[in-house]
């Protein structure tokens, strides 16, 4: 029998790994099936199909979402518009639109809501619950808390939005 102690820490990883993946597919296939959305993985046409933000912006519907953000009560509303302008590709990306997430909130998969002012409302309880009172900056208070990609704020200040409630 072959006993090399470097193989058998390989065979242990490669079950654990497999266990793992087993184990998280029993607990949550929805995330797996969400990733795939149907398609046949490996395409990169359709993933990127998915993402793609094209068409002209439907301004009534910005309006709208702007008025969600404020009527929310959210802080500094004009950055959580451009935050959503961003994720969305100005409420044109159909993988977070047909989720109605404007936000590309995640919890290991992309979070589906109802209605997207039910993302409106979730983004309201999450800045309750981990901003502080007094933010002085809300554009470093994003980069601590490392907030999206490290050039993220950079992206937003970029989004020619500038109305406020």
């Amino acid at each position: 029998m072959f006993r090399d102690p470097v193989f058998l820490t390989w065979v242990r990883r490669l079950f654990l790994l497999t266990l793992f993946v087993a184990l998280s597919l029993m607990h949550q296939p929805s995330a797996w099936i969400d990733t795939l959305d149907g398609e046949v993985p490996g395409r990169v046409d359709v993933v990127s199909d998915e993402f793609d933000a094209r068409g002209p912006v439907d301004e009534a519907f910005v309006e709208q979402v702007f008025q969600a953000i404020c009527q929310a009560g959210i802080r500094n509303p004009t950055i959580v518009m451009r935050q959503a302008i961003l994720e969305t590709g100005w409420f044109r990306s159909p993988f977070l639109m047909t989720r109605n997430n404007l936000f590309a909130f995640r919890r290991g998969n992309y979070l589906r809501f109802d209605h997207f002012e039910h993302s409106v409302q979730f983004y309201k309880a999450w800045q309750d619950r981990n901003m502080p009172k007094e933010v002085p900056d809300y554009y470093l208070f994003l980069d601590q808390i490392q907030y999206g990609s490290p050039d993220y704020t950079s992206h937003i200040k970029n989004i020619s939005w500038n109305r406020n409630c």
